[in-house]
């Protein structure tokens, strides 16, 4: 196990664009997190990048155990965002529902 703090993290705010604004009430860590289809996260305030954050609400919780597992995570998102791109030019979830919707 780790020797790294654990801070939990809350949802202070969801926006009128569906943003959420979560927040570690710890550190002060802050950001926006837009979900699917148009994922974006956006880091207001860092806080203390050492701790580990989790969070989560419903039945989703969320863990990051490992800053550098993360930062190759968000690397992999942007050498996909030029595929990420062209399927919303296409509707892909569309076209991949209708063909499904056909097989019945």
């Amino acid at each position: 196990m780790s020797g790294r703090e654990r801070h939990e993290m809350v949802l202070n705010a969801t926006h009128s664009s569906g943003a959420e604004e979560w927040l570690c009430p710890t550190c002060g860590r802050r950001f926006l997190l837009q979900w699917p289809p148009d994922y974006k996260k956006i880091v207001l305030n860092p806080g203390d990048e050492t701790a580990l954050h989790t969070g989560g609400k419903g039945e989703l919780t969320l863990e990051v155990s490992d800053p550098a597992q993360a930062e190759a995570a968000n690397v992999e998102d942007e050498r996909l965002q030029p595929w990420l791109t062209w399927m919303d030019s296409v509707d892909f979830e569309r076209l991949w529902t209708q063909e499904l919707i056909d097989l019945d």
